[in-house]
């Protein structure tokens, strides 16, 4: 038995082909045919980009709404918000250091 390198061991146990068996042509039509034959995959990988957007979109929305507490007309008539931008300015302060 030929010694094989431990990522393609795993490869082999896990059922996953190595990329580098497949042609790079057929590449995508192989993805585009796992896609239509394993449900799970193509739910996991909508959910994923579903997951992504709503990120994305929350940060764009919270971007939007600390800009417009820089006017001050709507920082008087909202002082609630700005208690909870600063209560969550505080909270990532304290939590960017213990990441690093």
């Amino acid at each position: 038995m030929a010694k094989k390198l431990l990522n393609e061991r795993f490869q082999e146990l896990a059922g996953i082909k190595p990329l580098a068996r497949l042609k790079e042509d057929k590449l995508k039509e192989q993805m585009m045919y796992d896609m239509e034959t394993n449900p799970v995959m193509k739910e996991e990988i909508f959910s994923v980009l579903a997951g992504l957007a709503g990120v994305i979109g929350a940060a764009g929305v919270t971007g939007q709404i600390q800009a417009a507490m820089g006017d001050p007309a709507i920082a008087e008539k909202y002082p609630a918000l700005a208690k909870i931008f600063g209560f969550l300015e505080k909270m990532g302060g304290a939590v960017g250091p213990g990441i690093k």
